[in-house]
């Protein structure tokens, strides 16, 4: 604003007028401030109002329908926090944080964020699943609370193969041997003899089962099946 500009500039002479001693120093004070003022008028655009926050936010919004691409992980985190006040109670915008937090590293705020989503939606089957595969690649171990989230997951996709492998990997390694094994021969007997998945279900039962260690990444192998 112009009058803030102003006053600063008023301040200053004022403050410099006092110290100055002569009528000299004074004018070369005076000439300064004539110039600070011109400066500040033609150049910094005192008329120009502040962006506010909101604005700013509109902008990004505009931007990331047409060229998300081009967003920056802090700009596209800007604008999801926004979508999440703008309506509390939606999953969607917290789940997509985890996503962004998780691709740049930030493993710990990630789960968080997928934790929040499903404070919203106990049921949300992409936060679910997502938050099970990131405790798994983290822990490389299919604990009690993922096998519930994998299992959770399943019941709504039960045409995922995948999920219901992790959750049947989770009974295993908590001493449900023969439930384990009977729902993985339930999972594949549908499936192709051809379906890769076989063949990485098989690459896990080698590590985790029989200690085989024919799979060098099982846990980021999960995440990359069909």
């Amino acid at each position: 604003m112009i009058w803030i500009g102003l006053v600063a500039v008023v301040v200053a002479v004022g403050g410099s007028w006092i110290v100055a001693n002569t009528l000299r120093s004074r004018a070369v004070v005076l000439a300064a401030a004539a110039v600070g003022i011109l400066c500040y008028v033609f150049i910094g655009q005192p008329a120009k109002p502040d962006q506010p926050l909101s604005a700013r936010l509109e902008e990004l919004d505009k931007r990331s329908r047409t060229g998300a691409e081009t967003m920056t992980p802090d700009q596209l985190m800007a604008l999801l926090q926004k979508r999440a006040l703008d309506d509390p109670a939606d999953p969607n915008a917290h789940k997509f944080m985890g996503d962004l937090l998780e691709s740049v590293g930030r493993v710990d705020e990630a789960v968080m964020a997928y934790q929040s989503a499903l404070r919203r939606d106990p049921e949300f089957q992409p936060a679910l699943k997502d938050l099970a595969d990131l405790l798994f690649k983290r822990s490389g171990a299919v604990d009690a609370y993922t096998t519930e989230l994998y299992r959770a997951a399943y019941r709504q996709a039960p045409d995922d193969a995948r999920i219901g492998f992790m959750a049947a990997l989770g009974d295993y390694q908590a001493g449900k041997v023969a439930e384990a094994e009977a729902e993985w021969a339930r999972i594949e007997a549908p499936l192709a003899a051809e379906d890769p998945r076989r063949q990485m279900f098989q690459a896990f039962r080698n590590v985790y089962v029989t200690g085989e260690a024919e799979a060098a990444e099982p846990a980021d192998a999960a995440a990359r099946l069909p």
